[in-house]
C-alpha cells in the first residue's frame, strides 16, 4: 500500500452531468463581465494563499451572497413602511334589532281579504289583511258631506257679518254645488232683510230730518214775527199816550207779540224732539246693524264650533277607514296566521297574525377581553366572520361598532368581558344564506394601522423590557 498518497486525490464529490458542468462554466462567464475580478493589489491580503483562495471562489457565491444582502435590505425598508391592520378580535351573536311584531285589530269588523300565509316575506307596509270598510266609509261620507256644508254656512255668515261678497273655494263648490245654491240664496235673501230693515230706518231718519228743517223754519219765522211785533209795539206805546193810536190797537199789537212768543217758544221745544228723533233714528240704524252682525256672529261661532267637532270626528273615521287595511309594520316573515277565514269577525285587540323582523342590518354582541377593550370606540369599522359559513367560500360582512359596554360583564363560568354592540351594513351573506338570531360569529374591530418591522420588533422590544428585571 503506497502510503505517500495526498487527500487532493480523492474526489471532493461525485461527477456532475455534462449539462450542469456546461450550465455552470455559462453562469460563471456570465457573471464575470457584471462582476470585475479583483486583483491582489487591489486587496489588502497578508497572505498570498488567501488571495489565491478567493481567486479561486466561483463567482456564483459571490453573486448570491450579494443578492441575498439586497434583498434582506429591500425586505427591511418595506417592512418600516408597509402598513397592516390593527384589530381587536371577539367573538359574538346574532340578536333580533326588533322584537316580533304581533299584529292586531284596531277596531270591530269582518275580514273581506287575506293577502298573505305562514312563511311568506313581507315588505315594510304590505298589505296583510282587509277588515270590511263599508259601515267607515258611509259614516266618513256622511262626516264629510256634512263639513262641507258646514264649510259653506260659515262662509256666507262670514260674508254677511263683514259685509263681503259670497265667495267659496273651487273644490267646496264641485263637491257639493246643491249646498253651495242653497247658502248663496240665504246670503242673498239675508242681505235683503237686512237692506229692507235698514231702508226703514233710514227713512224714517230721512223724515226726521225734514221735520226738523220744518221746525227751524217755522221758529225762524216766529223769531221774525216775534221781533217785528216787538218792534212795532215799541213805537205805538208813546203814540197812545198822545192820542195818536186807540188803545185797541196797542192790545192788538201786546196780543200779536204775545203769539208770535209762544210760537218762537213751541219752535224751539218741538225742536228739541225732533233732534232727539233723529238721534234716535240713527241709533236705529246702528242698532239694526249691531244686531244683525251680533246674531250671524254667534250663528258662526256655533258653526264653526261644529266644524271642529267634524274635523276631530273625520279624522277618528279616517284612520278607521286606514286601519281597516292591515299593513305590515316591518320588513319581515309571517311566523303564524291567527286568522285564516275570509268572513271572520274579529274584536279590538284580535291578534290577527305574527310577523318575525328581517331588517337589513343585524345586530350583534360581541365578548371583548378586558385587555383589549381600551382602544375601541363607537363608529369603528369591523369584519363580521359567520362560523356557520365557510369564510373562504361566503365571505364575510362589513360591520359597525354601535356601543361599548360601561363595566364588565361575568357569566356562569366566571368570565369576565364586555359587550360590544355591532351592527352589519348588510342582513345576508348572500340570496339564499340567511342569518338568524342566535348565529355564532367572530368579529375583527378595526383599531388601527401599524408598520410590519414594529409587529416583528415587538416581541424583542417586550423582552427588552423585561430582561433582567425578575426579583
Amino acid at each position: 500500500m503506497n502510503k505517500n498518497w495526498k487527500m487532493d486525490s480523492l474526489p471532493t464529490s461525485l461527477p456532475l452531468p455534462s449539462w450542469m458542468v456546461r450550465l455552470r462554466t455559462r453562469l460563471d462567464r456570465l457573471l464575470s463581465r457584471w462582476i470585475p475580478h479583483e486583483t491582489k493589489e487591489d486587496l489588502d491580503w497578508v497572505s498570498d494563499a488567501d488571495w489565491a483562495h478567493i481567486q479561486q471562489e466561483p463567482l456564483r457565491a459571490r453573486f448570491l451572497l450579494r443578492w441575498i444582502g439586497g434583498v434582506l435590505l429591500v425586505l427591511l425598508i418595506w417592512a418600516g413602511f408597509a402598513r397592516i391592520d390593527e384589530v381587536t378580535r371577539g367573538t359574538g351573536k346574532v340578536t333580533p334589532s326588533l322584537q316580533l311584531q304581533v299584529i292586531q285589530a284596531v277596531d270591530p269588523g269582518v275580514v273581506s281579504e287575506i293577502a298573505v300565509k305562514d312563511g311568506q316575506s313581507v315588505a315594510q307596509g304590505q298589505l296583510l289583511m282587509k277588515i270590511d270598510q263599508t259601515r267607515f266609509l258611509s259614516s266618513l261620507q256622511e262626516n264629510q258631506s256634512q263639513y262641507l256644508a258646514l264649510q259653506a254656512k260659515a262662509a256666507r255668515l262670514r260674508a254677511i257679518a263683514e259685509g263681503q261678497s259670497f265667495e267659496l273655494p273651487p273644490d267646496i263648490e264641485q263637491q257639493v254645488p246643491q249646498i253651495v245654491a242653497q247658502e248663496r240664496a240665504l246670503y242673498m235673501s239675508k242681505r235683503s232683510e237686512l237692506d229692507a230693515q235698514l231702508s226703514i230706518a233710514r227713512q224714517q231718519l230721512a223724515q226726521r230730518n225734514q221735520e226738523l228743517n220744518e221746525v227751524q223754519a217755522r221758529k225762524e219765522q216766529a223769531t221774525s214775527s216775534y221781533q217785528l211785533a216787538n218792534q212795532e209795539l215799541s213805537v205805538t206805546k208813546p203814540l197812545v199816550s198822545k192820542g195818536a193810536v186807540s188803545e185797541v190797537e196797542l192790545l192788538r199789537l201786546q196780543r200779536d207779540v204775545a203769539r208770535f212768543r209762544g210760537d218762537m217758544d213751541e219752535a224751539s221745544a218741538q225742536l228739541v224732539r225732533v233732534q232727539a228723533s233723529i238721534n234716535e233714528a240713527r241709533h236705529k240704524i246702528q242698532d239694526v246693524e249691531l244686531n244683525f252682525k251680533n246674531t250671524t256672529s254667534v250663528e258662526l261661532a256655533e258653526t264653526m264650533a261644529k266644524i271642529n267637532s267634524l274635523s276631530a270626528g273625520s279624522a277618528a273615521l279616517s284612520d278607521r277607514v286606514k286601519h281597516s287595511n292591515v299593513v305590515s309594520p316591518v320588513k319581515g316573515t309571517v311566523k303564524r296566521m291567527r286568522i285564516n277565514t275570509v268572513g271572520g269577525v274579529v274584536q279590538p285587540g284580535t291578534e290577527l297574525l305574527e310577523i318575525v323582523p328581517t331588517e337589513d342590518a343585524l345586530l350583534l354582541e360581541v365578548r371583548i377581553q378586558p385587555k383589549d377593550v381600551a382602544f375601541l370606540r363607537p363608529g369603528m369599522k369591523t369584519m363580521v366572520r359567520f362560523t356557520a359559513y365557510d369564510f373562504s367560500i361566503y365571505g364575510s360582512l362589513e360591520g359597525v361598532v354601535d356601543h361599548v359596554g360601561a363595566d364588565t360583564v361575568t357569566d356562569d363560568k366566571g368570565n369576565s368581558f364586555y359587550i360590544v354592540q355591532v351592527h352589519t351594513l348588510k342582513s345576508s351573506l348572500g340570496k339564499d344564506l340567511p342569518l338568524l338570531p342566535g348565529m355564532q360569529a367572530e368579529v375583527d374591530i378595526l383599531t388601527g394601522k401599524k408598520s410590519i418591522l414594529s409587529y416583528l420588533l415587538k416581541p424583542i422590544l417586550r423582552a427588552h423590557q423585561r430582561a433582567m428585571t425578575e426579583r
